[in-house]
């Protein structure tokens, strides 16, 4: 993973994407009136913050984190908020959180790194740090994708191209996914145009079953 963490501090640290990326997502405009003031959210995979300065901006209560130390620092720099924490946090590994902290789990596009053993493994720590009836959103890059099949299949549907991976899902495998700890509230594909280029997407919307 630290080949991994280099890249993407590499990108950051060069400011690659970083105009493109600096504007709220779909996926966050989408949720925005299913959220409350004093909700805490916890934020995987962070990028350059437009969508927690978002949520911030609502109210929330938010923990945002990202893989990649150099864009935290980046982020730390220009968002200075009550409301809005910063934090490294390496997804195969434990959060550091307890059970139970956060009403909403919100990921865009930063699921989709791992293998499907850890892949699994996150989504336990998820359902672990959510509270019972609690919220996740989450995208990921789709099979539907044109850049599926691109690289070296180092397991089914999970490629490596130039040093990157990605791990693609299907509606299939992503109801699979969660429908053991979590009821799914809404599951589509969708398209649209990226900074790499036309992409096609899964989102999901699921509620932590109640306890």
């Amino acid at each position: 993973m630290n080949d991994q963490r280099e890249m993407w501090n590499k990108k950051h640290a060069e400011h690659e994407h970083a105009n493109q990326e600096d504007v709220v997502h779909e996926l966050a405009r989408e949720i925005t009136s299913q959220l409350g003031p004093g909700q805490k959210l916890l934020e995987l995979g962070c990028g350059v913050s437009a969508d927690a300065r978002h949520f911030a901006g609502l109210g929330l209560e938010v923990t945002s984190t990202d893989f990649s130390d150099v864009v935290i620092d980046q982020n730390r720099a220009k968002a200075a908020l009550p409301n809005l924490l910063f934090q490294v946090l390496d997804m195969t590994e434990p959060f550091p959180y307890e059970p139970a902290t956060f009403d909403v789990v919100y990921a865009h596009l930063s699921l989709h790194y791992y293998s499907e053993k850890v892949t699994e493994q996150v989504f336990a720590e998820i359902a672990r740090v959510l509270k019972s009836g609690g919220m996740l959103y989450f995208s990921c890059k789709s099979v539907d994708d044109p850049k599926y099949g691109e690289g070296e299949e180092i397991e089914p549907g999970i490629f490596s191209r130039n040093g990157h991976i990605r791990h693609f899902f299907s509606l299939e495998y992503t109801q699979s996914l969660v429908s053991q700890q979590f009821e799914v509230v809404k599951l589509e594909t969708a398209e649209g145009d990226y900074v790499d280029g036309h992409s096609a997407f899964i989102h999901c919307w699921a509620k932590k079953k109640e306890n």
